[in-house]
């Protein structure tokens, strides 16, 4: 910040003159010349390991290269990831705090933030004696793909069920459609309703009008009857 006085006056050569004085307040802002990065682990590490056997968490070691030293300070934060509920740090050293030792290994990700400039994911296997890195890692990856096969070979089983389901469903609708073609085309089956129900009436008409003469009744014995027809 610096400061600046002003005066201003009137232009009557008579006295006295009329001045003003005005104070100007300049801020200046020094900008970041460079991002910070981190040095302790190394960003282009694949995975951090800790060991956690001497009850001790090691400390991130980041550096920002900007002209004014003021600007070199750096702050730690952790925004993000899946062990951001299992880890702490310090907002001016760094320092790593396990905040939980029940449950160990412990395997994820850390989004650190730097001065809330750059954002660093770390992704940290915590481990004691009792634990092999190394065929803890190689267990992980195993079950990484045996993950990815069960799914493949889920998405493949539903894809055939899927085909199918619809070759029965194409099956059983031609068999319909077939089906009734066949019943279509067969001129029995074609005979209109109206004729039958007119066959039937002229077969009971002459039921109904059958002459009583042609109806005999035996009355007597039955060896030698005597006929009457009526």
């Amino acid at each position: 910040m610096s400061y600046h006085g002003n005066r201003a006056c009137d232009n009557i050569n008579s006295l006295p003159s009329l001045c003003c004085y005005l104070k100007l307040y300049i801020n200046i802002i020094d900008i970041n010349d460079n991002l910070p990065y981190l040095i302790y682990p190394s960003s282009i590490n694949n995975i951090f390991i800790i060991n956690y056997t001497n009850k001790t968490m090691p400390r991130l070691k980041a550096f920002d290269n900007d002209i004014d030293l003021k600007n070199r300070f750096i702050s730690y934060s952790i925004i993000g990831g899946t062990l951001n509920s299992s880890i702490n740090i310090d907002y001016l050293s760094g320092q790593l705090y396990l905040l939980s030792t029940s449950i160990l290994p412990l395997y994820g990700t850390l989004i650190i933030s730097l001065s809330s400039q750059i954002n660093i994911q770390l992704t940290i296997l915590i481990h004691d004696n009792q634990t092999d890195p190394q065929k803890f890692l190689m267990s992980i990856q195993q079950y990484s793909y045996s993950s990815q096969l069960f799914y493949f070979i889920s998405f493949i089983s539903i894809i055939i069920i899927i085909f199918f389901l619809i070759i029965i469903f194409l099956t059983f609708y031609f068999f319909k459609q077939k089906q009734k073609q066949k019943h279509d085309d067969d001129p029995l089956m074609n005979t209109p309703s109206t004729t039958t129900l007119s066959t039937r009436s002229i077969l009971t008409t002459t039921i109904n009008n059958k002459k009583i003469y042609d109806t005999y009744y035996s009355f007597g014995d039955s060896v030698t009857p005597d006929i009457i027809h009526v």
